[in-house]
């Protein structure tokens, strides 16, 4: 059994060796990486908490409105300061951060006129007057004294481009100086590289250049943060965002860590661990209200809230008006300065949806930081994956092969959705993000495989048993022999089975009374009926001989209930036959009348002929016997006669004795018996009918003939004569005149077949 599904099994293994491969990074499957980001993306729709805006962080819009009413941007700095002005000082916001960088002075050539003409002018008081008031007149003067003592955090952005290495203007201070033992712990994006001798090595990308504020701005802020979102996907999607950065020697933190940091006044604490090879890493950060969880690059999964517009969004020129709807929004909150317009372009793909406001995913990070609520990638994440994909390949490259087709359907439904609970559970429930899409497409490309093997070989295998059997047995007996092929051949062997022979009674006179068109549809009509009750009852068609019939029971298929369908199948026939002479009756057509034979004994059972022709047939003592008992039928005025050796096997039915005989070729006598039916399927009356009968022929059998005669002629007159009544009346009747003698063992011998 098991060799039938080796090569099964084997490649089943090997399927799930490329997944075990894909999972240790040895093989890449740029399919499979490509589904698991669509199974994160459906994972986040599915379990998206309720929409419910967070009022802790605002987004100050510089939307299409404001650009129109307050004019394009950049504004000039005086606006800005205003803007600053009216969050904290009309709107009591709690802190602000810009989404946007200051990297050029404002300058205006109204200003520039007016120092030139003081300069050059000799009018001294005129001059001092200037230099008086040049510092409310410089644009980023005004706004950074309007920055001065108020939170407010700039942004700047990083780049790692090898295009471009300018350094412009000035980022702040960063959160770890350079000597701190936890720079080395970030590992942050890699880069391969090839040394001289030309094997590879791994590098960091490094930071190349950056693009600051005006200095003077910078000094007057609370703090800065890089928002440079570097972290998308290879489909250009950004599931993630970083957090920390490194550069000089120095670790820097994103626009969103230090606003929530700010804004909770917290120590920023990291958090540790020891990798797969034994190094510390950082693989968390602590700002006062839980651990949020890094990856080897300093990035996190962006908690998403919703689409767009998950966060409260105030128009930047209603601020700067002062007519905002709803002011209580922006108190004590934390606002982030972004854009909304189009124009600006800071769009983004994001999980949910095309063109995500940029500003919001700053946003959803830093409620993410307030509440610790954040998904990760644990680093035995890889592990646990390859133990999964491991015990599931395992399981279902052995099971599916020989479950059969119900069997696959239901094993690859089970598995997808106790793999897919399992990983929702992780998901919601430990905030902890395990791959889907390998061990998802493992199970199905094994389910795909085994319905294939079973389609193109086991088809195939089928119609060579159909070719084969097909013949001689039904069709769902050869669907049973293709579930183990190997098991089943032509060759002859030795085994317990039960044969059958039936014969059309008179058939001579009913071929001379029809033409033959008519004699062979009237075969036709009688065979086809008896054989499909063959067939039903899992019998094998040996032979048709003219009128005759030969089947078999027991093989090719083994069945230890073979001689109880074949008296089931001998009784079913002839019951059939008497709506198939109705049928004849009504086309002018002879009543038939069969007789059956049944033996159950040792035969040799295959493929047997000559090299012209072969037939997979029964021979031995035990088919001659069962060809014999059927010839008797007619001199015991009986539809069907089974031996005592059918008898024996069928121990469910009831029977009705008829005589112990020496058939033609056999030394050995042989009891034979009339197929009543089931026990449960008699009558009382007929059950002690029966019991007469057999009292009369003891009686014949212990030589009191006499006795014999008058208890058969009471059966005759109480249920009606019998054939074998009225056989048993004329041997008692010889026997009261010429005594059998006391060596008579009742045993009668037919010298003709």
């Amino acid at each position: 059994m098991f060799k039938k599904y080796l090569a099964r099994v084997l490649i089943g293994l090997g399927i799930t060796g490329l997944f075990l491969a894909y999972n240790q990074g040895q093989l890449k499957l740029p399919l499979v990486d490509r589904l698991e980001l669509l199974a994160y993306d459906a994972r986040l729709a599915l379990t998206l908490p309720e929409k419910q805006v967070d009022p802790r962080v605002v987004i100050i819009d510089l939307d299409e409105r404001s650009l129109i009413e307050e004019g394009h941007w950049p504004w000039n700095r005086v606006k800005l300061a205003k803007l600053v002005h009216n969050l904290f000082d009309v709107y009591q916001l709690d802190i602000l951060g810009f989404d946007v960088v200051f990297a050029e002075r404002d300058s205006s050539e109204e200003l520039d006129l007016l120092e030139t003409l003081a300069i050059q002018s000799e009018d001294q008081p005129f001059l001092q007057r200037y230099l008086d008031y040049k510092p409310h007149l410089n644009p980023d003067t005004v706004f950074a004294n309007a920055m001065q003592d108020r939170q407010v955090v700039l942004g700047y952005y990083f780049d790692k481009s090898l295009l471009r290495q300018t350094f412009t203007g000035s980022i702040g201070e960063p959160i770890v100086e350079q000597g701190s033992e936890f720079y080395d712990m970030l590992r942050l994006q890699k880069n391969q590289k090839l040394r001289d001798d030309g094997t590879a090595y791994v590098d960091e990308l490094e930071v190349t250049s950056f693009t600051g504020n005006v200095p003077e701005l910078e000094q007057s802020a609370l703090a800065s943060g890089f928002y440079d979102i570097p972290s998308q996907d290879k489909d250009g999607v950004l599931r993630r965002i970083q957090l920390l950065e490194k550069y000089d020697g120095e670790l820097y933190e994103s626009l969103s860590l230090s606003l929530a940091r700010h804004y909770l006044v917290g120590e920023l604490e990291f958090k540790t661990a020891v990798d797969q090879d034994g190094k510390q890493i950082i693989d968390g950060l602590d700002i006062g209200t839980g651990v949020v969880p890094l990856d080897d690059q300093g990035t996190t999964y962006i908690p998403y809230r919703g689409k767009a517009f998950s966060f409260r969004y105030v128009s930047a020129t209603d601020i700067l008006n002062q007519t905002v709807e709803n002011p209580e929004d922006l108190e004590y909150a934390i606002g982030i300065v972004g854009t909304t317009a189009a124009g600006l372009i800071d769009l983004r793909n994001m999980p949910l949806q095309n063109n995500y406001p940029g500003v919001e995913v700053h946003a959803a990070t830093i409620a993410g930081l307030l509440d610790a609520d954040f998904r990760s990638r644990p680093y035995y994440s890889t592990a646990a994956e390859f133990v999964v994909i491991l015990l599931v390949g395992l399981l279902l490259s052995c099971l599916l092969p020989i479950v059969g087709a119900t069997g696959e359907i239901l094993a690859w439904i089970g598995a997808s959705a106790l793999l897919i609970g399992g990983n929702l559970y992780f998901w919601e429930s430990q905030n902890t993000i395990l791959s889907i899409a390998p061990v998802l497409l493992l199970v199905m490309l094994l389910y795909m495989f085994n319905v294939a093997w079973g389609y193109f070989f086991e088809t195939r295998t089928k119609a060579k048993l159909s070719g084969l059997f097909g013949q001689y047995i039904p069709p769902e007996l050869v669907e049973e022999m293709a579930r183990d092929p190997e098991a089943y051949n032509l060759e002859a062997k030795k085994q317990q089975l039960t044969v059958l022979f039936s014969d059309v009674r008179g058939f001579t006179n009913i071929s001379e009374g029809l033409d033959p068109k008519a004699l062979s549809n009237l075969m036709n009509e009688l065979l086809s009926p008896m054989t499909r009750i063959v067939h039903d009852n899992k019998g094998t068609i040996d032979k048709y001989m003219g009128d005759a019939m030969m089947a078999f029971w027991g093989a090719p298929v083994d069945d230890p209930d073979h001689a109880s369908r074949a008296v089931q199948s001998g009784l079913l026939m002839l019951k059939e036959l008497s709506a198939i002479n109705e049928t004849f009756r009504a086309k002018n057509w002879p009543e038939v009348k069969i007789g059956i034979g049944l033996n159950t004994g040792e035969m040799n059972v295959g493929n047997m002929g000559s090299e012209f022709r072969m037939a997979y047939t029964v021979l031995g003592d035990a088919v001659n016997l069962g060809s014999r008992v059927e010839g008797l039928t007619k001199a015991y005025g009986v539809d069907f006669i089974a031996t005592e050796f059918t008898a024996a096997a069928t121990p469910e039915y009831e029977y009705r004795k008829l005589d112990r005989v020496k058939v033609k070729g056999k030394d050995e006598p042989v009891a034979i018996l009339e197929p009543m039916d089931l026990t449960e399927n008699l009558s009382a009356g007929q059950l002690q009918e029966r019991d007469q009968y057999h009292e009369a022929l003891e009686l014949y059998l212990a030589q009191k003939f006499a006795e014999a005669i008058r208890l058969l002629r009471q059966l005759n007159e109480q249920y009606g004569e019998r054939f074998v009544h009225n056989l048993y009346i004329e041997r008692c009747e010889h026997f009261l005149k010429e005594p059998p003698g006391t060596d008579w063992d009742g045993v009668f011998t037919f010298t003709t077949k």
